[in-house]
């Protein structure tokens, strides 16, 4: 699952790591971003140039948004398989939160790197891929993005594959990020529970 995560990185940062690209404004200082706002994503076919698009396919039956989609399925629901030839993208990203009970959760790699989820795009819009959850989310759910480190990433625009996520940390960070309205750095603060997640 992937319902809120964070695009934090400064535009240096962000140069540093993927070298010259081009970046829309909305790229950094995000510490809140949720479904139907709009998200930096790199296409398939332009990978020099982060895009904007709305996090969110319109469901077909209902209107809601779809914001994520199950690998395992990817190839029998019509929404997905005709874009997996050419319509692949990445999400850049620095962490996502999980929540236990109201208690939110932060993950992040271990040197807290910028990486990205693999995801599909159409039409100005994008969902994020999920897989079923490995250790990295120890019991708090089961399902996890399909994270990509950065040397992974032109594996994923090459072809459709799933790659060896890579380590997480996890911690508990304030209840602010359960609001949408709040998109700012005390989002990370500590959280008041600092048990473990079991």
């Amino acid at each position: 699952m992937c319902g809120r995560f964070t695009q934090t990185k400064s535009r240096e940062e962000v140069l540093e790591q993927l070298g010259k690209i081009e970046l829309p404004p909305l790229f950094h200082g995000r510490y809140n971003v949720a479904p139907t706002q709009s998200v930096a994503v790199i296409h398939q076919n332009s990978a020099k140039r982060a895009m904007e698009s709305i996090w969110g396919f319109s469901n077909p039956r209902s209107g809601a948004p779809v914001i994520n989609a199950r690998s395992e399925t990817l190839t029998e629901r019509p929404m997905f398989k005709d874009l997996l030839a050419a319509n692949r993208c990445l999400v850049p990203a620095d962490g996502f939160y999980e929540w236990k009970g109201r208690q939110p959760y932060y993950f992040q790699t271990l040197n807290a790197e910028l990486f990205a989820f693999a995801g599909l795009w159409r039409d100005g819009r994008c969902v994020i891929i999920t897989r079923a959850a490995d250790e990295n989310m120890r019991g708090l759910h089961d399902r996890m993005p399909v994270i990509l480190r950065r040397a992974d990433w032109n594996k994923w625009m090459e072809r459709f594959q799933l790659l060896e996520p890579p380590t997480l940390t996890a911690r508990p960070v304030s209840t602010r990020v359960n609001k949408v309205a709040n998109d700012d750095p005390t989002c990370l603060d500590s959280g008041e529970t600092q048990s473990e997640l079991f």
